[in-house]
């Protein structure tokens, strides 16, 4: 059999919406939450099984820049803004309906929310006033969240991932910047990791199941272009530029779905723009 494409069209979400929030659990891919074309901020969930998309059950509120991700198989979902309103809650996906857990110590929006080593990491966001320097992180067994170091560089619109035993944040603004930093929960320290290829916000990234990582997407600081990058950090060492993506967009988190990181809505133009296109990557 031929290889599987780097990149492929994916069946479309049932609506356009950006600045959603994306995790995969029980296999299946949830889309949360969001813009849709007027700007309301979005209670809206959309689960793929893998055939049909299907709506799923309401978050408790509209949230826009929210992030998503998935512990011991259960969706998580902290943060984001509503209706122009900070939030710092926090909920857990259990069967059909949101269980509210302790909220976050910091409200943001903007943020990435990543899973590791049996914990989930809260980096970087803004509120109204300000970016959100320090990061924190929730423990399921103590059901409670602590501060952990501040991001070296505070700022929003970042992308999360997970990277060996560290959990990073790449790009972000403003400026866009091509900046990645990475946590060390062992050491309790961060460290700055190679740059992107190029500077970008509200892109999405992912490690992929063999390890690697991948930033896809984003616009630059002040709205006015799309970054079409797609990039890979197969070590420490570098990013390798691997072309253009193939519905180039920002506003969206990628999850990994059945062996492709997929990238759900999003915005095709820079600004307000959503649309309802999934891609996927390998």
């Amino acid at each position: 059999m031929p290889p599987p494409p780097p990149q492929r069209t994916e069946p479309p979400l049932p609506v356009a919406l950006e600045e959603s929030a994306a995790a995969v659990a029980g296999g299946k891919l949830y889309v949360i939450g969001g813009f849709d074309a007027v700007g309301n901020s979005l209670r809206t969930v959309w689960v793929f099984d893998g055939t049909t998309w299907s709506a799923g059950p309401r978050l408790p509120l509209g949230l826009d820049h929210v992030s998503a991700a998935s512990l011991d198989d259960h969706v998580y979902v902290a943060g984001g803004h509503t209706f122009g309103r900070d939030s710092a809650r926090f909920f857990r996906l259990d069967g059909s309906s949101w269980i509210e857990l302790a909220p976050m110590r910091h409200p943001r929006g903007g943020h990435a929310l990543v899973a590791a080593a049996n914990r989930l990491y809260v980096i970087g966001g803004n509120t109204a006033a300000a970016n959100v320097a320090p990061a924190e992180v929730y423990d399921p067994q103590t059901r409670g969240w602590s501060d952990l170091p501040p991001l070296p560089a505070p700022r929003n619109h970042v992308a999360g991932f997970e990277f060996g035993l560290s959990v990073c944040v790449a790009g972000g603004r403003s400026p866009a910047t091509a900046r990645v930093d990475c946590f060390d929960p062992g050491s309790s320290t961060w460290v700055r990791a190679p740059d992107l290829p190029q500077p970008t916000s509200g892109a999405g990234a992912t490690a992929l199941e063999d390890g690697r990582a991948v930033v896809l997407g984003g616009q630059d600081a002040q709205e006015t272009s799309i970054v079409n990058q797609v990039a890979e950090l197969p070590d420490t060492s570098a990013w390798i530029a691997r072309g253009a993506m193939l519905v180039p967009r920002h506003g969206f988190e990628l999850a990994v779905f059945e062996g492709r990181a997929w990238a759900c809505g999003g915005g095709t133009l820079p600004g307000l723009h959503p649309v309802a296109t999934c891609t996927s990557v390998v």
